[in-house]
């Protein structure tokens, strides 16, 4: 049956990428992906387990993201839930994991995050798996997103060290922190997405006719919830450093750095006077 499921598809029948394709039937199975095509005839496929297969495999070939159908996601080698309410993490945003590591070579130390627009709690909870003695807090105004941050946080074992709060940015945000991670909405309304991107809440992605509106709620406020020597990491989009700059945020701008296609991708703000 198996074998007979695996040729249908991965025929012409489907424009859905094979890889793809494959990682359905993986995850419907249950079967790791290495083994789809080993020992196959002695497994047993149910109706109800066909029926979903054919109904995700029209999902994918209408180009629904794989990441919305099986509601997973990688992100710095990490698997991370997501569902409709949150941003599916981009490889993009790995750099702020990794840029705080590199001003934070002291893995032991404690330090007191925010991950601030947090939806699913990619970027916070892949740097608590480094900090072992760190904490962060999470910010959401959506609370359907927070719960799957709590889910993630509960999956990895780091719900100890978490805390979630829902709020419309800084609004219901008490502490102050040593860091402040931050992915928010920048997108133009005018700007067209691509397929894929259409599946994503469209709050989490666009921010006024120059994409700017997030930015503009976040800086004026940032510096009161760093504390001394704290930096913030924000995400920008390819075209915004010199907009983002003109906004009075009143900290001493450490650097703007790049992706790996070359894009000012993130800005590292200090609170060092």
């Amino acid at each position: 049956m198996l074998a007979r499921l695996v040729v249908t598809f991965m025929s012409s029948a489907y424009s859905a990428d094979r890889k793809d394709a494959t990682i359905l039937l993986s995850h419907e199975l249950g079967i790791p992906y290495h083994r789809l095509f080993l020992d196959i005839d002695i497994i047993d496929v149910s109706d109800g387990s066909l029926k979903r297969l054919h109904n995700q495999m029209e999902r994918l070939a209408s180009g629904e993201p794989l990441s919305k159908i099986i509601q997973k996601k990688e992100f710095y080698g990490i698997e991370f839930c997501t569902n409709g309410y949150t941003l599916d993490p981009r490889p993009e945003t790995e750099l702020i994991v990794d840029l705080v590591k590199a001003h934070y070579r002291d893995f032991s130390k404690h330090l007191a995050i925010l991950d601030l627009g947090s939806g699913t709690g990619c970027i916070g909870l892949s740097l608590l798996t480094m900090y072992k003695n760190s904490v962060c807090s999470f910010v959401d105004i959506e609370g359907q997103a927070l719960d799957v941050a709590i889910t993630n946080a509960t999956q990895l074992g780091l719900r100890a060290r978490c805390r979630f709060i829902l709020s419309d940015w800084f609004a219901n945000v008490a502490e102050t922190f040593d860091i402040i991670v931050c992915n928010p909405p920048y997108v133009s309304t005018t700007f067209a997405l691509d397929r894929s991107a259409q599946f994503d809440p469209q709050t989490a992605l666009f921010a006024g006719v120059e994409g700017m509106d997030a930015y503009l709620a976040i800086l004026p406020q940032i510096g009161e919830f760093l504390n001394h020597n704290g930096k913030a990491f924000i995400e920008i989009g390819f075209d915004q450093s010199e907009k983002f700059m003109n906004i009075d945020h009143g900290l001493e701008t450490i650097g703007i750095e790049r992706d790996l296609n070359g894009i000012q991708r993130v800005v590292i703000l200090g609170k060092l006077k």
